[in-house]
């Protein structure tokens, strides 16, 4: 009889593995180093608008960045056993769809959890350090920047096994804030809902005013996204690639 906390072993196993998903942490720990590096220098930027100079932690857009990156690695634990067949080795494996469905879902959750700790760890202490934070707002910092990323990493998980690529949902989740931030869409009761605004007012730098949400409600929004995302893949996962 499989165990599930084999399954589950298994398939952090084929995650940690993947060479492209490690370049891809190692690109997103550095580029959110370089980014805490020339925060914590006291640079400021003028924009031209009526609030002077801003540090580049008010570009929370640019801040955020890095997580795109980050999203390769979920992104491929749910896609890319799509292509060359693969999928069909592991549901020949695991007679039982749901302790695979199960399995993959606590491997995704175990290992981004961990590789969020290591890439944003070192960027978020250097800039609360540098700013005089204490022990209790730089672990608060942390946490709601971790819960982004997992937050996130959960709804990109979902979006690819329901495409089956590991292009298509980086391109929907990237296009996005860049759609946002042209200004095109007016909506903004609407807009401030989407998954990347609503990290953005979890970690306290909304791209606009007018899209800001208490950060206890743009988590309960990104909780929202990600259970339809996990619960979308379940069932595609157990109905359509049985």
């Amino acid at each position: 009889m499989i165990r599930r906390r084999d399954v589950t072993a298994a398939e952090i196993t084929k995650i940690i593995t993947n060479p492209v998903g490690i370049t891809m942490l190692a690109v997103t720990l550095a580029a959110n180093t370089l980014l805490a590096v020339i925060e914590a220098s006291g640079v400021t930027f003028y924009t031209g608008g009526s609030q002077g100079p801003s540090t580049l932690s008010s570009f929370g857009t640019l801040m955020l960045a890095p997580v795109y990156a980050f999203l390769v690695l979920p992104v491929h634990a749910a896609a890319s056993e799509y292509r060359g067949g693969q999928l069909r080795m592991s549901l020949t494996a695991t007679p039982d769809r749901r302790a695979l469905v199960l399995g993959k879902l606590g491997a995704m959750v175990t290992t981004v959890l961990t590789a969020a700790v290591v890439v944003l760890a070192p960027a978020r202490l250097l800039i609360g350090v540098s700013a005089g934070s204490g022990a209790g707002e730089l672990l608060l910092d942390l946490g709601r920047w971790i819960a982004v990323y997992a937050f996130m990493s959960v709804i990109a998980f979902g979006l690819a096994g329901l495409l089956r690529s590991t292009i298509t949902p980086l391109g929907i989740l990237i296009t996005l804030p860049l759609v946002v931030a042209t200004g095109v869409l007016q909506w903004p009761e609407a807009l401030r809902l989407l998954p990347d605004q609503a990290g953005l007012s979890l970690i306290g730098a909304p791209a606009y005013d007018v899209h800001e949400l208490p950060p206890g409600i743009a988590a309960l929004t990104l909780a929202v996204w990600a259970l339809v995302a996990l619960a979308v893949y379940a069932v595609f996962l157990v109905r359509r690639d049985a």
